[in-house]
């Protein structure tokens, strides 16, 4: 079965804005400097509290990745229960990012935002994209904690960890 190509869209932090590109202040390379950050994005609280930080990291200049990543349905479905199911996939997470980068203003940090929505593991595509966008740093959301306090030793933050040529930087869940 073949996949349909990943969606990446650019969305400025202004609501109703169209996308705006960053260039480089060639006379004040002090402004020339800005951070590339990536963050995985799931939807949760953890994920929110990450992406707020990577904003926070990138600052107005710079540019944060967000990753939604979304399990591509077992081949053996066959056309048309492959097909649909990777169309509900896609919208979900399609949903999941239009959401988060609707949110008013001031609960969301001004940089570049742009989205990312692949198929395949979470933590292989976000690091896929932070070598590819040459990140500074890759930002998630803490995983939730399962029986007995334990965390779960196949989370995502973890694989990242294992795998990632740079830094991961694990946001904690923000209490209410």
């Amino acid at each position: 079965m073949r996949q349909p190509p990943a969606r990446t869209g650019r969305r400025s932090a202004e609501p109703g804005a169209s996308a705006r590109s960053v260039e480089p202040e060639r006379d004040r390379p002090e402004l020339t400097l800005s951070r590339t950050t990536v963050v995985g994005y799931d939807g949760s609280a953890g994920a929110r509290g990450a992406v707020i930080q990577a904003a926070q990291r990138a600052g107005e200049r710079g540019h944060v990745f967000v990753v939604y990543a979304y399990d591509s349905p077992p081949g053996h479905l066959g056309h048309p229960y492959y097909d649909q199911r990777l169309i509900e996939a896609r919208q979900r997470g399609a949903a999941a990012l239009t959401e988060l980068l609707r949110e008013p203003r001031e609960d969301l940090p001004r940089t570049d935002y742009v989205e990312e929505l692949l198929g395949g593991p979470p933590a292989e595509a976000i690091n896929t994209v932070a070598r590819t966008r040459n990140a500074d740093a890759i930002l998630v959301g803490a995983p939730t904690v399962r029986g007995r306090g334990r965390r779960a030793r196949g989370s995502v933050s973890h694989k990242l960890i294992q795998m990632a040529d740079r830094p991961v930087l694990v946001v904690p869940t923000q209490p209410h």
